[in-house]
């Protein structure tokens, strides 16, 4: 790939310095959003039970606990950068399971699902490229 070539060429550096910092901050920030939604499914981890029914996951009680549990450690990882790979996959998968919930189980169409398609996004980033800086998985030199 050729380097791209910026309107304004002195801003490289600026660009380049802080793409580290940024990407750092977005898998924290988006760690940080999983797990404050999903702790209070771990205080009521049969909560979702009738949700994840109207889905068609049988048996719901066990996919109500499987999403009490992957919701917030998936953001606890992704906060901190470990096994990031397949906690942002766990994660995606989640967030397209509630994507069609919105979209196709409660007919909210796209306006329902606009968040968790936003998420979703982010999370694949990280599928894709990792904890990269500042994350355990990079101080262990080790990635999935």
């Amino acid at each position: 790939m050729s380097e791209e070539r910026l309107f304004i060429p002195g801003l490289r550096p600026v660009y380049s310095g802080l793409a580290g910092l940024v990407e750092t901050l977005m898998r924290a920030f988006c760690g940080l959003a999983l797990m404050i939604h999903g702790v209070p499914k771990l205080m009521n981890p049969l909560g979702a039970t009738e949700m994840v029914a109207s889905i068609g996951f049988v048996p719901a009680s066990l996919w109500s606990v499987l999403l009490a549990i992957v919701e917030p450690l998936s953001g606890l990882l992704l906060l901190v950068g470990f096994l990031t790979r397949p906690a942002a996959f766990a994660a995606t998968i989640l967030l397209l399971v509630t994507v069609y919930f919105h979209w196709v189980v409660l007919d909210q169409g796209y306006m329902g699902s606009e968040k968790s398609l936003l998420w979703a996004s982010v999370t694949l980033f990280f599928v894709i490229h990792g904890g990269r800086y500042l994350s355990v998985d990079r101080a262990m030199g080790r990635a999935f």
